[in-house]
């Protein structure tokens, strides 16, 4: 009976990282192809998001839980690559948004003590960044649950607090 769940679970994995890994492809296809500068910020905002994603080791360090999430969150950078040279502008509204709380999240882990993991309160604040990306730059392919700067700030705040 383990066996059998266990297989199952490695199949679906697979099948997850397979999705992953080809949209990875697609999305790198275009940034290659984008010469534009107009788009520069968005299209390197985009590389460090996917670079943040998609990385060796990537499948072990998010975790089964999450990595189901990545498929959509490749998605919505492709609905964002679509969208982006007719909407440059608002595009950089949304980016400033999150660069500023990639920023406060980059330092609360800064903050952390040497060899001292992310607590749990900043491990969501990472993920709840990406769905935030969703809901600016896709918002027709849903979001895990209700996210705004707001409540990112909220959980960033107690990640932050003393313990």
């Amino acid at each position: 009976m383990v066996r059998a769940e266990l297989i199952d679970t490695v199949f679906s994995v697979t099948a997850v990282v397979e999705r992953i890994l080809a949209a990875t492809r697609r999305i790198e296809k275009q940034l290659k192809g984008t010469t534009s500068l107009a788009l520069i910020s968005a299209l390197n905002d985009i590389r460090s998001q996917l670079e943040q994603l998609v990385y060796p080791g990537f499948v072990a360090r998010t975790g089964y839980a999450q990595l189901s999430q990545l498929p959509r969150y490749l998605t919505a950078i492709e609905k964002r690559l679509e969208r982006l040279p007719g909407n440059v502008q608002r595009d950089g509204l949304n980016m400033a948004v999150v660069q500023r709380l990639e920023d406060d999240y980059d330092d609360a882990a800064a903050a952390l003590l040497p060899g001292r993991r992310a607590g749990r309160e900043l491990t969501q604040v990472r993920w709840m960044i990406e769905e935030l990306r969703v809901s600016l730059f896709a918002v027709e392919l849903g979001t895990a649950y209700s996210v705004s700067e707001k409540r990112i700030r909220t959980v960033l705040n107690k990640a932050l607090a003393p313990a």
